[in-house]
């Protein structure tokens, strides 16, 4: 059959991944470090300093003044004198990272009046506020007015694998304070006056862009508040929140990718095409079609990354936390189950267990139609019918192709006595068109009877002996029924345990 006469036929459908046991969709931090530089920007005398990942573009410098009473060395200790000009903060408006490494912040300063010897800085660096996570001094350089060019300054400082958002309730900053200290000799305020001379920082200029450079972090958030199928347009519709640590500024707006990839085939290069970007609420909003009949991707599990870039020309890859089964069925199908395909404690027809006694219940499903479906995940679930309200005790998914079956099992306690209605369901969300829908709910009566004394040697038998075929199965994540149920079905034959009939076992 042709993939065009194929196409006719087919029927697109998607759960998502409750199978999976997915929580609700939150935002992924992605995995990418890159290394930034931060240019330092805004006034220390008004103490708007800040922080942003542009480069500055201005011819235009920004002064910052350091305080005169700092110039001098004490008296009459002849001590250095440090003084904080001010600090440059921005809000981390994502959680993330710094990594450890060494890091090199650079400043310039002039003098405006006079000569200032032995001129030092010193900065702090604390992410996430609490004391410094960093903290180091320059070297010592004279300042004078008369130089022609302003005097660059060199701070290397550590840092130590500092994370920042990682409880919703931050609301971490970066921030770097600056501390500046004249070296001139210490005089008496009383004969010797004040200092006069005016020493001042230089930012925010091309010629003088104060940095730290190549700080290694890891700052990229995204979320996908849609991943739906359009099953008339043949097409994934996927939106994507993207943010930056550093604000949309920091975001290039021009280049976006949405990558998918499946969890059997791998990644196939397949890409979805670019619909729209808009800004909310500090993030950029992209919307994406996939349309997978033109990609010619088979049935599978999907997830999907988003590629983005920065205005350094760094990219950063998030993953969706939420998959989504793509069933694509060109033929016929029908998935079965009958209460003869239930289990008790290893037993067909025995539905009487004993209160706090935990019991297993086995249950194998098969499918029918064309054999020509080679992908069929079918969605189980055990549910206990108390009243008007339906209690799930357990959801999994197996895989059985035409002509074939599977199992699963689970174990479970009822604590109290009584008489319990039981119902296996098999795509309970009606998700899988079939042609035969009324063969697809099995229920039965539990009988729960009064707790007897444990007996301690039996019961580790009875751990052992009621444990079900597949019993094991329960701990397998349905990430890896996935990955084995596209390569290989499971025949109707079970692989069971015979015990003897042996008082003296």
């Amino acid at each position: 059959m042709s993939m065009q006469m194929l196409r006719k036929g087919l029927v697109a459908m998607v759960f998502f991944s409750f199978l999976l046991l997915a929580q609700p969709s939150q935002a992924e931090t992605s995995e990418d470090f890159n290394d930034l530089n931060l240019f330092f920007y805004g006034d220390l005398d008004s103490g708007n300093g800040n922080i942003s990942t542009l480069q500055p573009t201005s011819d235009s410098d920004t002064q910052s003044d350091c305080p005169q009473e700092a110039n001098r060395l004490s008296w009459p200790g002849q001590d250095r004198q440090w003084t904080s000009v001010g600090s440059w903060i921005v809000d981390l408006e994502t959680p993330g990272s710094f990594a450890s490494g060494e890091h090199m912040f650079t400043i310039w300063a002039n003098s405006t009046q006079g000569t200032v010897e032995d001129v030092q800085f010193r900065i702090s660096v604390t992410i996430g506020g609490g004391t410094a996570d960093a903290q180091a001094t320059s070297q010592s350089k004279t300042i004078t007015d008369s130089a022609e060019e302003a005097t660059q300054f060199e701070i290397s400082f550590d840092l130590t694998n500092e994370s920042f958002n990682q409880d919703p309730n931050d609301n971490d900053q970066l921030e770097v304070e600056i501390e500046y200290s004249g070296g001139d000799p210490g005089q008496n305020p009383v004969t010797g006056g004040q200092s006069t001379e005016q020493i001042v920082i230089l930012t925010s200029s091309i010629e003088h862009p104060a940095s730290i450079s190549e700080v290694t972090v890891n700052h990229f958030y995204a979320d996908f508040p849609i991943i739906s199928i359009e099953d008339s347009a043949e097409r994934v519709a996927v939106s994507v929140m993207v943010w930056s640590a550093f604000g949309t500024s920091d975001i290039d707006s021009n280049e976006w990718t949405l990558g998918v990839v499946g969890a059997s085939s791998g990644n196939q290069g397949y890409m979805a095409d670019f619909n729209m970007k808009s800004m909310q609420n500090g993030s950029y909003k992209a919307s994406f079609y996939w349309y997978y009949n033109d990609a010619q991707a088979i049935s599978d599990t999907y997830s999907f990354y988003i590629q983005a870039k920065d205005i350094q020309n760094n990219h950063w890859k998030v993953f969706s936390d939420q998959e989504i089964y793509l069933v694509i069925h060109g033929y016929e199908i029908d998935n079965v189950i009958s209460p003869g395909n239930i289990q008790i404690n290893n037993q067909t027809g025995i539905s009487k267990v004993k209160a706090g006694n935990s019991f297993t219940i086995d249950i194998t499903v098969s499918a029918e139609g064309d054999p020509l479906v080679a992908y069929n995940p079918i969605p189980v679930t055990v549910i206990w019918i108390s009243g008007s309200n339906e209690i799930v005790l357990y959801e999994t998914a197996v895989f059985a192709t035409p002509g074939a079956s599977a199992s699963t099992s689970f174990r479970y306690t009822f604590d109290t006595n009584g008489e319990y209605l039981i119902k296996v369901v098999i795509d309970r969300n009606n998700v899988v068109i079939e042609s035969n829908e009324n063969n697809n709910v099995a229920e039965f009566i539990l009988v729960v009877a009064e707790p007897e004394k444990e007996d301690f040697v039996q019961s580790l038998i009875d751990e052992v002996t009621e444990g079900g075929t597949v019993t094991l199965l329960v701990f397998v994540s349905v990430s890896s029924i996935v990955l084995a149920g596209y390569f290989a079905t499971r025949g109707k034959e079970e692989q069971d345990f015979d015990w003897e009939e042996d008082d003296d076992f």
